[in-house]
Order: structure tokens, then sequence, then C-alpha cells
């Protein structure tokens, strides 16, 4: 009984999380003021704010109630192709988004946005 309350006791806090979470990032996410697409797999819409991006992921802003943990979605910020992505987390009108890929050299749209300061 003590070591099972040991390991609660010793649980990290959501800060602690976060922190570590951050720290596996392949590379650091750049802020974003942006307004993006997000396609859903059955076709639904929804306009959202990207508040950052990196090569390997986004997060973005919204009050949609479609988003959720492990959905697949596409996400676009212009007419051309959407990059396909899965949902990580969700929080407080916020989401992180995995790429499946890492945005293509060719996608001079994404990179440029990656560039610009705010």
């Amino acid at each position: 009984m003590k070591a099972a309350y040991a390991r609660i006791a010793d649980a990290p806090d959501e800060e602690t999380i976060e922190e570590v979470a951050s720290d596996r990032r392949r590379e650091p996410r750049v802020p974003a003021r942006f307004q993006a697409i997000l396609q859903f797999s059955e076709g639904d819409r929804s306009e959202v704010g990207l508040a950052d991006i990196s090569s390997h992921g986004c997060c973005v802003r919204s009050d949609s109630e479609d988003l959720r943990i492990g959905r697949f979605v596409a996400i676009g910020i212009d007419d051309g192709e959407m990059l396909q992505a899965v949902i990580r987390w969700v929080r407080d009108g916020a989401a992180g988004m995995e790429f499946l890929r890492p945005i293509p050299p060719e996608r001079s749209e994404w990179h440029e946005l990656m560039e610009m300061t705010y």
C-alpha cells in the first residue's frame, strides 16, 4: 500500500508535464497569428486561429467542440493542398496537432509563415 501511495505522491504536476512535452519536441514552435481552415474527416470545416507552428506540428485556437484528441484533420492556410495532422491535445480553447509528415520544402507558404516574426 505504501508503494502505491508513493507513486501517486511523486506524480508530476501538469506544469511539469508541459515542460517535459516541450523538451521532447523536435524543434521549437514559432508564434503565429494567422487564420487557417481545419477540415475534419467527415468533410466539415472550421476556421481556426494558428497560434504557433513548426515543421512537425502546430497549435490552433478555436471554440469548436469538434476538436478531440486522436482525431485526424487537415489544415490549410490558403487554397492549396492541406496538411494532414492528428490532434494530440485539447485544452482551454486550444489544440495541439502533429503533422503526419513534416512540411515539405515545396510548401513555401508554410515556410514563409514560420519565418514571420510577431
